[in-house]
């Protein structure tokens, strides 16, 4: 068997279809539909919750949300987008039963990088490393936003609704990315031409 599930025409399940026999309790449905999109909810996850024992609980109970409101899915979003939705409402709860830890500025603990940003992962996951590796180089608002609509797909109206911003915005980070990821491929052109 294969991980992710085929027609008898070696046709890949549909997300939707996949969501819908969740629904019904396949568990090999909702295996492969974990197997499709766990890296891409740990990364929204993380980018929001710093910490990272909360964000693994957070990630954990988006897909109990998942196997348990499979059946409210009503198609007119996709997939990824109503799994996010998921995650931003668990985020907004755990944020709000959160209590805020007080540290005295001398106690407080030095500041460490812990890694590769969350769409750095996502996007090197994926085998994308060229991508990755120009995208990295992009402004830090502009890699989430362009991850979401170019990796995922997902409409500007739901990436707008996501990431709590304006659609207008969405667009303008997405022109600017792309604009961007031009002068880094002509500058990559040129280098490597003048190498020749």
């Amino acid at each position: 068997m294969q991980d992710d599930m085929t027609s008898p025409g070696g046709e890949v399940t549909r997300d939707e279809d996949l969501l819908a026999r969740v629904a019904s309790g396949d568990e090999r449905a909702f295996e492969t539909l974990y197997g499709r999109f766990a890296v891409a909810v740990r990364a929204f996850v993380r980018a929001r919750v710093p910490d990272t024992g909360m964000a693994e609980e957070v990630c954990a109970d988006v897909w109990l949300g998942c196997w348990r409101s499979a059946r409210a899915f009503r198609g007119d979003a996709k997939v990824l987008s109503w799994l996010l939705g998921i995650a931003k409402r668990q985020i907004t709860m755990r944020v709000r039963r959160a209590r805020p830890n007080v540290t005295a500025l001398d106690d407080a603990p030095e500041p460490r990088d812990d890694g590769p940003s969350p769409e750095t992962a996502v996007l090197s996951e994926t085998g994308m490393d060229d991508l990755t590796a120009l995208l990295r180089r992009l402004p830090v608002e502009l890699v989430e936003t362009a991850t979401l609509a170019w990796l995922h797909g997902l409409p500007y109206r739901q990436i707008a609704s996501l990431l709590d911003m304006p659609e207008g915005t969405v667009k303008s980070r997405v022109s600017r990315a792309r604009r961007l990821l031009r002068v880094q491929l002509n500058q990559q052109d040129d280098a490597d031409g003048k190498e020749r």
